[in-house]
């Protein structure tokens, strides 16, 4: 797929003047959108995994103390409120496992996770093609078929992501947080457009460390 670049009739040049080929910018937006994803669903699996552990820290607590407690006053009589206490607590840990059991957070943070990993995916595959482009080393006609096979894979992605719900909240917060990064880290089509992406100092610094924080939801 890669072009000479001893051909110049193969070599793709920087856009003059902030003009983005259209292919270009489709791919910019599927970037966009892939990464919009990504943080979407990392911070949901961060949600999930706190109420796991809310959920499943006071159970394995209440389980130990009570256990302990009872075991080592068998012998002993106990005082009528001290039966309803750990009658209570008992039903609270009850309640507290049903509710993991019902809502399966651990399952919901995991897949959560996992659908963000392949939105990253996208969203760096994206990346290194656009950079790709603007090196001369890929034409828009490969762009293009390789946009395709992003798409197709994209949509399948929606498709496994259509059982873990991102909430309105979590949306939110991420697309704030993907409007913090791009002012922060602009991408190689944003520096095209202001005109500055063949004075930037160094593009490669930009690209490692998006890598970094890429990870992070």
């Amino acid at each position: 797929m890669a072009i000479s670049r001893t051909d110049p009739a193969n070599i793709a040049t920087a856009p003059v003047g902030g003009i983005i080929p259209n292919t270009v910018e489709v791919l910019d937006k599927l970037r966009w959108n892939a990464h919009l994803c990504k943080h979407s669903h990392f911070r949901a699996s961060m949600r999930g995994r706190n109420l796991h552990v809310l959920c499943g820290v006071p159970i394995v607590v209440i389980n130990l103390f009570l256990g302990s407690l009872f075991f080592s006053l068998i012998n002993t009589e106990l005082p009528d409120w001290t039966k309803w206490a750990g009658a209570a607590l008992a039903l609270l840990t009850a309640l507290l496992g049903g509710i993991q059991t019902f809502f399966n957070f651990k399952r919901n943070y995991e897949g959560h996770r996992e659908v963000g990993n392949e939105y990253l995916a996208i969203a760096r595959e994206c990346e290194r093609l656009i950079a790709l482009y603007f090196d001369g080393i890929l034409d828009l006609e490969h762009l293009s078929m390789k946009i395709a096979e992003l798409n197709t894979r994209y949509s399948e992605i929606n498709q496994q992501a259509e059982e873990y719900i991102v909430s309105d909240r979590v949306y939110r917060e991420a697309l704030r947080v993907q409007n913090q990064k791009a002012e922060r880290e602009p991408s190689l089509v944003q520096l095209a457009r202001r005109g500055t992406l063949n004075s930037s100092p160094d593009l490669g610094s930009i690209a490692l460390e998006s890598r970094t924080t890429d990870t992070m939801p």
